[in-house]
């Protein structure tokens, strides 16, 4: 494809591989710290690790979420594919907003203040990178 061609604003398949990516990446974070709320942290033990690595290596929750971060991967390649990246990957800071609102009600999480207001001014910046 001739990238002087790309017409962002006129290509809705672009729109929807960005909307998959994200969805998709969301997914996949809340499921690999699903996972994780599971197996334990990270020990702080070397001697630990190996254990540590194969009960990661066996979670069918991390598997997934790996396969759904593949799966983001290509969305993503497809949505750069048909759009300019300096237009699409202001949208990814979507998942940061989406991971932070759905933290508190799938986790449980406490959500301070301060995080929320540099969630807006994401918000916003992704607004004005839109208009643009």
């Amino acid at each position: 494809m001739d990238d002087s061609n790309l017409n962002p604003l006129g290509d809705p398949y672009a729109y929807l591989l960005i909307t998959a990516t994200i969805v998709l990446t969301v997914t996949g974070q809340l499921l690999a710290k699903s996972a994780m709320l599971e197996i334990g942290s990270i020990p702080s033990s070397l001697r630990e690790i190996p254990a540590f690595v194969t009960r990661v290596c066996a979670s069918g929750k991390i598997i997934t979420a790996l396969l759904i971060a593949l799966t983001a991967g290509f969305a993503w390649i497809g949505a750069v594919s048909r759009t300019d990246i300096s237009f699409a990957y202001p949208f990814m800071a979507l998942a940061i907003v989406l991971v932070l609102a759905l933290s508190p009600l799938v986790f449980g999480e406490e959500v301070p203040v301060i995080r929320w207001f540099g969630v807006l001014i994401v918000c916003v910046g992704l607004w004005v990178a839109s208009r643009g």
